[in-house]
Formats: C-alpha cells, sequence, structure tokens
C-alpha cells in the first residue's frame, strides 16, 4: 500500500479566472427532474436526472434535442445521480466503458454507494445493466490509521490518467445550515485502486484500500459534483445566481500539492445550479439544472480553462 498524506495548509488563494470565456453550449430540451450528473463518451454527453433517468446529446451537434434517452439499472427515488464518471474497463458486449454513478444524498441508505454501469447502444436501442456496485464502509477506522474522516456523501472521481478511482467529499457537510463560514472546513480528497469486475458485483472500500489522502482549503461551500484530469480536481460549487451566500462558483484542486491552483466565480454567468462538470477538447462544460421557476431552461455552459493556475 502506497501512502500519501498532503495537507492542505494554504495561506494565498490564486485569483479568480475574470477573464474567463464563458458561454452557452447547449440549452438542453427533453428535460424532465432535476439535472445532476454529467459526462461525455465520443460525440455523446450523458446527462442524469435526480432518479437516474439518462437524456443523450450529440456533442458534435449541440443539438438541444437528445438523441436517446434510458433509465439506469439503478434508477431509484434515492438515486441522486450526482456524478457520473466514465471509466476505463468495458463489459463486454458493451457499447461504452463502465459509468460510475454517484448518488450524493446525504442521510439515504444508498449515501456512501458508487453504482457502476454497463451502457449498451444496440439497433438505435439505448439500456443499461448494473455491473458492480462499490461501498465506502463510512470512515472506521480511518482517524485510526492516520487518515481524515468525511462526513458522508462521497462524489466518486475516475482518475484515467492515473487509473484510479478517488472520493471527493469534505469534513463537514457544506450547507450553510452546518458550514455557514466554508473557510473553517476542509475538503478531503481520498484515492483506491479501481476495483476489476473479476472482483465480484460487490466490492468494499475500507481503511486498508486506502492509497493516498490529500485535504485542501476551503474557501467556498454547498458543493455539486466534478471530475478529474492529469491529477486535477474539477468542482463545481452553489446554486446559480440565486444566492449571494451560495454564488455558483469552481475551483480546481492539485491532488500532487494540496493547493486550490484556480478559481472561477460563476454567479453572474451560470444561471442556474451548477451540478457536473466534464473536460473535453480544452474546454471545461459545466451542466446547469432545471430551474424551479421561471424560463430559463437547463444550459450546459462551456467554459475555457484555467489561465492564472498556481503551483
Amino acid at each position: 500500500m502506497s501512502v500519501c498524506l498532503v495537507s492542505g495548509a494554504q495561506a494565498v488563494l490564486p485569483p479568480f479566472e475574470d477573464d474567463a470565456d464563458i458561454s452557452v453550449f447547449i440549452a438542453k430540451q427533453g428535460r424532465g427532474r432535476a439535472q445532476q450528473g454529467m459526462d461525455v463518451y465520443g460525440r455523446y454527453i450523458f446527462s442524469l436526472e435526480d432518479g437516474g433517468h439518462v437524456n443523450v446529446y450529440d456533442f458534435r451537434k449541440a443539438d438541444p434535442v437528445p438523441v436517446a434517452g434510458f433509465e439506469l439499472a439503478s434508477s431509484a427515488k434515492d438515486n441522486h445521480a450526482n456524478n457520473a464518471e466514465f471509466g476505463l474497463e468495458k463489459k463486454k458486449g458493451a457499447s461504452f466503458p463502465l459509468l460510475y454513478i454517484s448518488i450524493g444524498k446525504v442521510g439515504c441508505e444508498l449515501e456512501w454507494t458508487c453504482y457502476v454501469e454497463s451502457i449498451t447502444r444496440k439497433h438505435g436501442k439505448w439500456s443499461s445493466e448494473l455491473a458492480q456496485t462499490i461501498i465506502l464502509d463510512h470512515c472506521e477506522g480511518w482517524e485510526e490509521a492516520g487518515y481524515t474522516a468525511i462526513f458522508g456523501s462521497p462524489s466518486w472521481l475516475v482518475d484515467r490518467e492515473g487509473g484510479c478511482l478517488w472520493t471527493f467529499s469534505a469534513i463537514r457537510r457544506t450547507t450553510p445550515q452546518i458550514t455557514p463560514d466554508p473557510t473553517t472546513n476542509l475538503y478531503v480528497a481520498t484515492k483506491f485502486r479501481i476495483p476489476k469486475l473479476s472482483e465480484g458485483p460487490v466490492v468494499h472500500f475500507g481503511a486498508t484500500d486506502i492509497l493516498a489522502q490529500v485535504t485542501f482549503p476551503s474557501d467556498i461551500g454547498f458543493t455539486q459534483a466534478g471530475c478529474m484530469r492529469d491529477g486535477l480536481i474539477y468542482y463545481c460549487f452553489g446554486v446559480g445566481n440565486r444566492s449571494d451566500t451560495r454564488p455558483a462558483g469552481l475551483r480546481v484542486y492539485d491532488t500532487a500539492t494540496g493547493k486550490v491552483v484556480a478559481r472561477y466565480n460563476l454567479k453572474e454567468t451560470v444561471l442556474q445550479e451548477p451540478e457536473d462538470v466534464f473536460i473535453k477538447d480544452g474546454w471545461i462544460y459545466l451542466n446547469g439544472n432545471t430551474p424551479s421557476k421561471g424560463s430559463i431552461v437547463p444550459n450546459i455552459y462551456r467554459i475555457s480553462m484555467p489561465k492564472h493556475t498556481e503551483k
């Protein structure tokens, strides 16, 4: 086991990406429930809804009308489908690599669970089957082993370049009611292997499975979801432009140094609650939620990569 503990102590945060290029990429139609996790593979964007429905959009055409829709095999009331991440392994006969689904619903029985789905597209019909279930055994034994415990609701991130799986959470829940001052919190990224399908239908991760852990300083609350690229975690926060205390934002975290290396203030540009991000062709794509009221549709935004990244 390789153990690496990186402290999140950081006195100076990087400047905001005030000159970032931000625009609407797709004004999504065909939505129903709340928009949540999102990822891309090839020409298709997979946009998940609360409960486990998936709308598929054509990335190349940027068409607002979905080309398909289907239910996850793990579709259920408590499956918030908060994050979606394509992995590396592909199940035999599948059309896409395995898709890792974070539940993202605090307090429910599935809170610590990651569903691994295998998606098939055949003769124009899309379907998904449950290939594996990964369960984080809460934080039993973490502190005794020298690690930082999290409050719960881990977001499962696939580091495709590094070939590993990370969970991202915090030491306390990031809502204003629990943590009114975000700077008193810490975000925690914990590294695990990506289990092979050959390990069986259910895999449990405990303290002895941790490969590394990094803690990051917190300057923003109300976590949503994110993705990884080249050891960096791209993560979105807030509720759009509806709140001064929970503004929409994006942060980039370096798992090698424990530093916040880039910050975006999205309050004036991302009008909906930001839900998840993916990176493709040198751009960040952010999934906006279905507004609770008003005429604004749930957009997918295109955002330029950081120019002021600090190492």
